[in-house]
């Protein structure tokens, strides 16, 4: 039994040039329309307690497959099903009153959602806690900020326990503070076995979150599967449309795009170094290598987090990562100026170029903080090379049998 089933779903406007041609048409009996299909054929099918992440570019179809999912537009063609009670954040403010304050608002979309007035009463000071909204609530949300919509809709989306959830990209508008309590709530989710619909221009959360993805591009479904595979096939997609036509202000490192307001962590400097500390331009295949890490952080109680490091050709294909998480250290406490190093042994890398990509996540390492590209350096080997790679391997001479 399926969560969500989506089969051979479209949608289709009629575009008219103008209002008249719509009034022409119904008389005159013939299309002076121009149908648009934001959403062709579409079919998937995603179990209870699965998270599906879904990609694209802009207008490719994503916002359109998310309202049709949350009941908020009907298909053209196809057919839709779901089980169990859906809650949806979509757009900032969607189902929001602007004249009715934040309290009246919660009872709104709430009783839209399901749930019996006693219900909602019974959750309301659970709802306003987890917004951080208690000395607003009562005033219009005409009058709140956007970061402030997203607060109460996420709280009020998540804490009537649907069955699915569906999430567009409203978060990026929210407070970092805020992202790390939602992407905390989201893991619950997950935990407790609830169904979600994840979109997303970050693939690194998309990655992380989700374990089956769809990739949407004009409407139609690209790839659909295994997280990894279709977003390895869409960062392929976007690196080929990009290389070589990238403006010469976006080759710059990614410090120097700093905004006004700092991140709580950043990354000073990322360096290839020999054992002693020493930078090196040309690293030797098979020779020991380090990676020194820089970090400056910006919160004056310290900021608890994670560290990523990426080993990339100058194509962008990732050829090793690995974070703290994921080699079992609880989350880092950075404070003040610090330096991390990691060892790489007998570095396999064949000859070739190369750089690194640091990041510093949040404590899920889910979030990514910052990130920061190193310079290029050079892999050397002595011997002739077969591959991309050099694995520690041993010949054993032949022997009778």
């Amino acid at each position: 039994m399926y969560a969500l089933e989506l089969r051979n779903v479209s949608k289709t406007y009629r575009l008219y040039r103008k209002p008249l041609d719509r009034l022409k048409e119904i008389l005159l009996r013939r299309p002076l329309h121009q149908a648009f299909q934001p959403l062709q054929s579409v079919s998937f099918a995603l179990p209870h307690g699965d998270i599906l992440g879904v990609v694209g570019d802009n207008g490719a179809g994503k916002s359109t497959l998310l309202k049709i999912l949350a009941g908020t537009l009907q298909p053209s063609q196809g057919e839709v099903i779901c089980r169990g009670r859906v809650a949806a954040l979509l757009e900032l403010g969607a189902g929001f009153h602007p004249e009715l304050s934040g309290r009246e608002n919660i009872y709104l979309n709430a009783m839209v959602l399901g749930l019996t007035e006693a219900e909602i009463r019974d959750r309301e000071a659970e709802i306003i806690a987890f917004s951080e909204l208690a000395e607003f609530i009562d005033r219009p949300v005409k009058t709140y900020s956007s970061g402030m919509y997203v607060r109460l809709a996420f709280s009020v989306a998540t804490t009537v326990n649907p069955e699915v959830l569906i999430i567009d990209e409203a978060l990026s508008v929210g407070d970092q503070h805020f992202q790390k309590k939602c992407i905390e709530r989201m893991m619950q989710f997950k935990a407790s076995g609830k169904t979600i619909l994840f979109c997303s221009h970050s693939l690194y959360l998309v990655q992380e979150l989700c374990n089956q993805a769809i990739w949407l591009d004009h409407g139609q479904v690209r790839a659909y599967g295994d997280t990894a595979t279709v977003v390895g096939a869409y960062m392929n997609y976007l690196e080929q449309r990009e290389q070589g036509n990238l403006p010469a202000d976006m080759t710059q490192p990614a410090a120097l795009a700093l905004n006004s307001i700092l991140p709580d962590v950043t990354i000073q400097a990322i360096r290839v170094t020999d054992a002693l500390g020493n930078p090196l331009s040309r690293a030797v295949h098979a020779a020991d290598l380090w990676i020194e890490i820089d970090t400056r952080c910006h919160r004056a109680t310290g900021f608890e987090g994670h560290l990523a490091v990426g080993l990339f050709r100058p194509d962008k294909q990732l050829m090793f990562g690995s974070t703290t998480k994921e080699a079992g250290l609880s989350p880092l406490h950075f404070q003040g100026e610090q330096r991390s190093r990691l060892r790489i042994p007998a570095l396999p890398l064949r000859s070739g170029n190369y750089f690194v990509q640091g990041i510093v996540g949040d404590h899920t390492a889910l979030r990514p903080v910052f990130e920061l590209n190193s310079e290029p350096f050079t892999v050397t080997s002595p011997r002739p090379e077969l591959g991309l790679l050099g694995l520690v391997h041993e010949w054993q001479p032949p022997q009778s049998r």
